[in-house]
């Protein structure tokens, strides 16, 4: 007899204390649902780009783009643009630009934003080769793997 009460006690304990726990609980995650909340990383999607020319059709440009071995090009509002190089912070697109000004080669620094957070995230890391080189052989070769980068990521989506 002693010990069913000692047992209805200890089960009388156990569930106040699941009864207990699972109202602290839904109060503090309510609590939670209704806090304003940043983002602690955020990919600025904001690139520079190395313009070569805007064109009104595919085929012009590819008529007109025959100095240059390795582009890309964006189609929007019915024109067509090229650009040979895609960096994340001025200081590297201006590396590139002086490369082609020293072949007159004249380029248009333009900033476009490219919403593809895998794409971002990789230029984040090219930029940290292009940062670290002077050596414009080296730097064109960065150039052609970003924009590689860019046609499979973005273009492709692969």
């Amino acid at each position: 007899m002693y010990m069913v009460i000692e047992m209805k006690k200890t089960f009388i304990w156990i569930i106040l204390a699941l009864i207990s726990g699972a109202l602290l609980g839904k109060v503090t995650f309510d609590f939670y649902e209704n806090v304003d909340t940043q983002n602690v990383i955020s990919y600025d999607n904001y690139v520079y780009l190395l313009r070569y020319g805007k064109y009104d059709t595919f085929d012009d440009m590819k008529d007109k783009v025959t100095d240059i071995d390795r582009y890309i090009y964006i189609e929007k509002n019915g024109k067509v643009t090229a650009y040979v190089a895609i960096s994340k912070t001025k200081e590297n697109i201006n590396k590139i630009k002086k490369i082609y000004d020293n072949k007159n080669i004249k380029l248009d620094i333009v900033k476009e934003q490219i919403n593809n957070e895998e794409f971002i995230q990789n230029i984040n890391e090219y930029e940290k080769l292009l940062s670290a080189t002077e050596d414009e052989k080296s730097l064109l070769i960065i150039e052609k793997q970003i924009l590689s980068c860019y046609e499979s990521v973005v273009v492709t989506g692969e």
